[in-house]
C-alpha cells in the first residue's frame, strides 16, 4: 500500500464512491500527513496566480522559490499536521472594484492554509465526484458552462416546449452556507474526525479587516481553495430534491404531459441555476414556490423572490453571461439564439474604453497590441460556440478604431500618417487584407487580433464520468467569465495592485474630497509625466467625478 501513488489513493477513492453510496470513508488523515502529498498540494497552489500575493503571515510564491525555504515550509507544516497542531489563521480581506463602482471583498488566506485546503481538495473531490449529478457543471474537473448552455438546445423547440424558464438567484448563497447543515451533510460520507475537525476550522477561522478579527458564524472561507467544492456538496442537496421531485423516466413524463401536467428541467453552475418547465405558467410558478420552500426548511438559505422571475423563453433571460431566446419569425423556423449578454458586451466596451483612454498614450505600442489582442481572444473564445458572427464583426470594426484613435493622440500625428505607420497587408486563405500592427520584440509582426476570424462552431457535451477514473482531465476547463477579473491594459509593467489597494484601504474607500464610495480611482498628485513617484505619499483616492477635474487628469497637467 505504501507504493500507491497519489493518482492510484484518488482512483480507488473514486471506485469505492461510486460502487458503495453508502460507505462512509475513514483513516484519510494520514494521507495529508505525507510529504509527497504536501509537495504536490504545494506546487498546484504556487501555479496559481493567486499565489503572487501573501497572506496574514506574509509568505508568497516569490518566498518559496529557494530550494531551502520551501524544504523547511515542507517540513514545518508536515510536523504540524502530524502532532495534529495545526491551526488555519484567519482570511487578510482586501476590496477590489466592481463594475458598478462599488468594492468587492476579496479572501487572502495564507500560504499554509492553501495549502492544507488543497490536501483537503486532494481527497475529498475523488470521493464527490462519484456523488454529484450531470446538471451541475460548476467548479468541476472537466467542466465548463457551456455544458451549461447546449442542453439548451435539445429543451427549448416545439417538440419538447420547455418555454417557462425560472432563474434561482440565492441572497449571498455563498456567505449564507449553515455550517451545522454542511458538517452534518459531510458527515454522511467523511467519518475521519481528525479531517473533519480540520474544516470545522477552517469554516470558523474568521476575517483580519483593518486590524479587527471579525469572527465567521456561517459561509465557507473566502478565497478558499475548497470553498467552492464545499459550497457544491451543500447545494448538492438541491440537485437531489430536484431529481427526486421532478427528474421522471421518460415515460412518465409523457403521462404527465397528457394529464396537463408539466415537467422540469434543470441546470446548475456553482449557485447560478434555472429551472425550465413545459408546463403553463402557474405551474411553473409553483415548481419556484416549491424551491424556495426547500432551500428556507432545508438549507436556510434565502431565494429572492424579486430576482427570481418566472419568464417565457420568447422574453429572453440571462445565464452565465450569455442572452437565451426563443425567436420565432414569420419567414423562417423558430429557433434558439444565444448570444452575449448585453452587460458583457458593455463590460467589454468599457474595458476597451480605458485601455484605449488618453491618460495611457505613453505606453508602448506594442505593450497596447498585445494587453488588446489577449483581452479579445479570450472573450471570443468564450462565446465560440454560441450565435456571435455577427457581433464579433461589428466589435471588430469598433477596436479597429478605437486603436486608431488611441495612436493618433499616441504619436500627435494625423489619421493618414498614423495608417502608414501601422497598417500592413495581413496575409490570408482569402488574399490578404489591410489590418493594423506592430513589430514585435522578435521583429515579427504582431497584428490587431480580429474576433470574426474565430470560426463559430457547435458544442458537443462529452459523456462524463468521475474524471478520477479514468484518463480524464482533472482541471476546472474554463472560468465563469469571458476574463479575468483585473485584466493587464497594456501598461510598462504591471501595476501595483497591493499598492493601490493599500491606499484604499488607508483612505477608507471613500473620495479624499468629497466622501463618495462610488466608482474610485487612484489618482497621483503628482503625474508620473512630471516625475510623480508611485508610493503611498503620492497616491490618493478618488471618485471618478473629482478625478476628472484634477489638474493632471489623463497623465499630463492641463495648460491653465
Amino acid at each position: 500500500m505504501s507504493e500507491y501513488t497519489i493518482q492510484d489513493w484518488q482512483r480507488c477513492f473514486a471506485r469505492k464512491a461510486l460502487n458503495e453510496k453508502e460507505h462512509r470513508f475513514d483513516r484519510l488523515y494520514p494521507l495529508i500527513c505525507r510529504r509527497e502529498w504536501i509537495e504536490f498540494a504545494l506546487d498546484r497552489v504556487l501555479s496559481n496566480t493567486g499565489s503572487r500575493t501573501p497572506g496574514l503571515d506574509g509568505i508568497s510564491r516569490k518566498d518559496l522559490r529557494e530550494e531551502a525555504h520551501r524544504s523547511r515550509f515542507i517540513a514545518e507544516l508536515q510536523a504540524e499536521l502530524q502532532a495534529k497542531a495545526y491551526r488555519p489563521q484567519p482570511v487578510k480581506r482586501t476590496y477590489i472594484p466592481k463594475d458598478n463602482g462599488k468594492m468587492r471583498p476579496l479572501g487572502i488566506p495564507t500560504m499554509k492554509d492553501r495549502t492544507v485546503q488543497m490536501l483537503l481538495k486532494m481527497v475529498l473531490e475523488p470521493i464527490y465526484e462519484s456523488d454529484f449529478l450531470p446538471v451541475s457543471n460548476g467548479f468541476r474537473p472537466g467542466r465548463c458552462t457551456m455544458d451549461c448552455i447546449e442542453p439548451l438546445r435539445g429543451w427549448v423547440n416545439n417538440r419538447n416546449g420547455y418555454f417557462w424558464v425560472i432563474e434561482g438567484d440565492v441572497k449571498g448563497c455563498f456567505d449564507h452556507i449553515d455550517h451545522h447543515v454542511l458538517m452534518r451533510l459531510l458527515r454522511q460520507r467523511i467519518v475521519d474526525r481528525h479531517v473533519l475537525g480540520l474544516i470545522e476550522r477552517f469554516l470558523a477561522a474568521g476575517v483580519m479587516e483593518e486590524g479587527r478579527l471579525l469572527p465567521t458564524r456561517e459561509g465557507v472561507p473566502q478565497g478558499g481553495i475548497c470553498s467552492p467544492l464545499l459550497a457544491n456538496i451543500y447545494l448538492h442537496e438541491l440537485d437531489l430534491w430536484w431529481q427526486e421531485s421532478y427528474n421522471f423516466e421518460r415515460h412518465q413524463r409523457g403521462k404527465r404531459r397528457k394529464r396537463g401536467l408539466g415537467n422540469v428541467c434543470y441546470l446548475r453552475y456553482a449557485d447560478d441555476f434555472i429551472l425550465l418547465c413545459n408546463g403553463t405558467e402557474a405551474q411553473a410558478a409553483e415548481v419556484r414556490d416549491n424551491l424556495r420552500d426547500f432551500l428556507r426548511d432545508e438549507l436556510h438559505l434565502e431565494l429572492s423572490m424579486e430576482k427570481t422571475a418566472v419568464t417565457h423563453v420568447k422574453e429572453g433571460f440571462d445565464f452565465l453571461g450569455y442572452h437565451i431566446r426563443w425567436r420565432t419569425p414569420s419567414n423562417t423556423k423558430p429557433w434558439l439564439r444565444i448570444t452575449p449578454t448585453e452587460k458583457n458586451l458593455e463590460q467589454l466596451r468599457d474595458t476597451i474604453r480605458d485601455m484605449t483612454g488618453h491618460r495611457y498614450n505613453r505606453d508602448l505600442a506594442l505593450y497596447k497590441f498585445q494587453a488588446m489582442n489577449r483581452l479579445l481572444r479570450g472573450w471570443i473564445n468564450y462565446y465560440r460556440h454560441v450565435n456571435t458572427k455577427v457581433i464579433a464583426q461589428k466589435l471588430d470594426w469598433w477596436v479597429n478604431d478605437r486603436m486608431v484613435r488611441w495612436l493618433v493622440h499616441k504619436h500627435r500625428l494625423g489619421i493618414r500618417r498614423v495608417l502608414g505607420m501601422y497598417k500592413v497587408r495581413q496575409p490570408s486563405k482569402r488574399g490578404g487584407r489591410n489590418n493594423l500592427a506592430v513589430k514585435g520584440t522578435d521583429g515579427r509582426l504582431i497584428y490587431l487580433y480580429r474576433m470574426a476570424d474565430v470560426p463559430i462552431t457547435l458544442y458537443f457535451p462529452r459523456k462524463r464520468s468521475n474524471p478520477y477514473l479514468g484518463g480524464q482531465s482533472t482541471e476546472v476547463e474554463e472560468p465563469q467569465t469571458p476574463w479575468p477579473e483585473q485584466a493587464w491594459k497594456g501598461y510598462h509593467s504591471e501595476p501595483n495592485r497591493e499598492l493601490y489597494h493599500a491606499v484604499l484601504a488607508r483612505d477608507g474607500y471613500r473620495c479624499c474630497r468629497c466622501g463618495s464610495n462610488e466608482d474610485l480611482h487612484v489618482h497621483h498628485r503628482t503625474a508620473q509625466a512630471l516625475g510623480g513617484e508611485d508610493n503611498p505619499d503620492n497616491l490618493e483616492t478618488l471618485c471618478a467625478e473629482c478625478h476628472r477635474q484634477t489638474d493632471n487628469y489623463g497623465g499630463a497637467t492641463r495648460r491653465k
